[in-house]
């Protein structure tokens, strides 16, 4: 066996000390001959004959506690946690005393092998016992809360009847990292196969964006999405909006990234996807950005981040768009954020109810789901974990949830299935469900629900600040307005232009004059005939919400869509 040089220089060493400086726990000489060989062994790399030696001067003391140390951590670090967990009992079961952090390794193995009442035992014989290691203290707290938790989950396990996707989605490779459109009808989500074209990537696999139709109560196969959305490098763990016009992705060590993983936008104009572009700052830094999740509304995004400011390694961040421009992202804070890792958030459609993976949170073991509900100060409240057998001692992560609140998505490798990793479904148990959203697009419902003299907001119009140029990213919406606008060719509307209060009323009035005939121009040039259109500024006079907060100003500059004739 091969033992790594760091460790058997510091074990070489700490194991050294006390045959020179102070008695060791054996007196027997034929078991302390062994042992001395055995270190000599270790200081020359002779690690395969250092190990026997050392077997058998336990052998010959089996209450000598060094050498039985000794193996406790050569085998802890070459993975063979049976025997380390032997040996580190054979210590503590004569010294109890002799090396306190013991008590906190058989803890820590005893819970990973599912021992939960053992785990619970020895976390607490060293929290009585050590004086020397109080970093660790925190760590046994929580390995007991686990150790706990799983008890009391076992005992009262969640329904919990995983489908799988079926093989029109599902294939002999790896499928995982699910987004669902609000109408629940369009699945994007990401596979992992066999390299398409010759690269110069140092892998044979790749992955890319795969979409399935829902038909029917059936998804259609599953089809590779054109480029320039795929291409010869890697993307995934993406998100897509409400209407499936836009996704957010990530994507690493590309040219004009920010960092080693960026997240990129592409928008959808009837069936084609635009190139992908980097989002740039604030929401891309030097550091890991990725696993993004876009609010129904498309004006906030949660992402994962390991920059600076953060609570422990992975991070769930957000930013908010106000006026087409993502604001300087912040941390969720210590309440979902762990100094462990936290990945793969996915907001609902409801805007309050967050899913996320977490290692720091008290679950069965490894990564597990958990949900937390925004408060009514709009702080996020103490996150729930979903449950076993929803959680296991495995792995879980990348869950959504359907607008209506009752069937979660995720993926899985230990659930059998068609390939090494598959997307399933559930019904949700009742407790974790989000707020139900029914879903339905304003503009598709306009002739039947909308009369004449009413109005709606259009969403996701964006101007730059002070300025009346529309940004890229409100064409999607224009688009959707202008097909509507083209499948009911009675329809006569009025395009009107709103502000918030900041600056002076005169400019105000002139700037929103000028953007609903931005929206007005854009709609012409996409084909509707300008007699059906007209367009008005109505500036800072009809506010829908208070002036006095950045929320009621970023809800009073909108663009308004108003039925004149039917």
């Amino acid at each position: 066996m091969k033992i790594p040089s760091a460790l058997v220089l510091t074990l070489a060493v700490a194991l050294a000390l006390p045959c020179h400086a102070q008695r060791l726990t054996s007196s027997n000489s034929k078991a302390l001959k062994l042992f001395e060989k055995g270190q000599t062994a270790l200081y020359q790399s002779r690690t395969t004959e250092a190990l026997r030696l050392v077997e058998q001067a336990l052998q010959a003391d089996p209450a000598f506690a060094e050498a039985s140390l000794l193996l406790a951590e050569w085998h802890l670090d070459a993975g063979n946690d049976g025997l380390a967990t032997r040996y580190y009992r054979q210590t503590v079961e004569h010294h109890p005393d002799f090396f306190p952090l013991a008590w906190f390794q058989l803890g820590e193995l005893e819970l990973k092998a599912g021992h939960n009442e053992a785990a619970i035992d020895h976390y607490k014989q060293f929290l009585q016992r050590d004086r020397r290691y109080p970093d660790r203290h925190v760590a046994a707290e929580h390995g007991m809360a686990c150790a706990r938790f799983r008890l009391q989950a076992l005992a009262h396990p969640v329904d919990f009847q995983p489908e799988n996707l079926g093989a029109n989605v599902n294939g002999p490779y790896d499928e995982y990292l699910p987004a669902l459109t609000a109408d629940g009808a369009t699945l994007v989500f990401t596979r992992r196969g066999p390299r398409r074209a010759s690269t110069t990537a140092s892998t044979a696999e790749e992955e890319d964006f795969y979409i399935s139709q829902l038909h029917d109560g059936q998804w259609s196969a599953a089809q590779r999405m054109a480029e320039p959305v795929n291409s010869n490098d890697n993307e995934g763990a993406q998100c897509i909006s409400r209407d499936g016009r836009i996704m957010i992705f990530t994507a690493c060590g590309r040219p004009d990234g920010a960092g080693r993983c960026d997240l990129y936008l592409c928008t959808r104009h009837g069936d084609h996807w635009s190139a992908p572009r980097n989002m740039g700052a604030p929401i891309n830094s030097a550091a890991w950005e990725s696993q993004p999740s876009l609010s129904y509304d498309g004006n906030t995004l949660y992402f994962v981040s390991n920059r600076q400011g953060g609570q422990g390694g992975m991070d769930i961040w957000m930013s908010q768009r106000v006026e087409g421009q993502w604001s300087e992202p912040v941390n969720l804070g210590p309440t979902v954020n762990t100094p462990g890792d936290e990945s793969s958030p996915f907001i609902h459609p409801d805007n309050q109810t967050l899913y996320f993976a977490s290692t720091g949170h008290v679950g069965m073991g490894g990564s597990d789901l958990f949900v937390s509900r925004r408060t009514h100060d709009g702080t996020w409240g103490t996150p729930t974990n979903l449950g076993y057998p929803i959680n296991t001692e495995a792995d879980e992560s990348n869950l959504i949830v359907s607008a209506d609140g009752r069937t979660a998505y995720f993926s899985s490798d230990h659930l059998g299935g068609y390939g090494r990793q598959d997307l399933y479904r559930f019904a949700l148990p009742t407790e974790v469900r989000p707020q139900e959203v029914v879903y339905r697009e304003a503009l598709d419902t306009i002739v039947p629900s909308l009369r004449v003299g009413e109005s709606i907001t259009l969403q996701n119009i964006f101007f730059e600040t002070g300025r009346y140029a529309l940004l890229e990213t409100s064409k999607v919406e224009l688009d959707r307005v202008a097909e509507l606008l083209l499948r009911h060719p009675t329809l006569k509307v009025e395009l009107g232009g709103h502000t918030d209060n900041v600056g002076r009323p005169e400019s105000n009035a002139t700037l929103s004059e000028q953007r609903a005939r931005a929206v007005y121009d854009y709609l012409v040039q996409q084909g509707v005939p300008a007699a059906r259109l007209s367009y008005r500024g109505y500036g800072q006079t009809q506010p829908v919400a208070p002036n006095d907060t950045p929320e009621g100003r970023a809800a009073n500059r909108r663009t308004t869509f108003t039925l004149i004739e039917k």
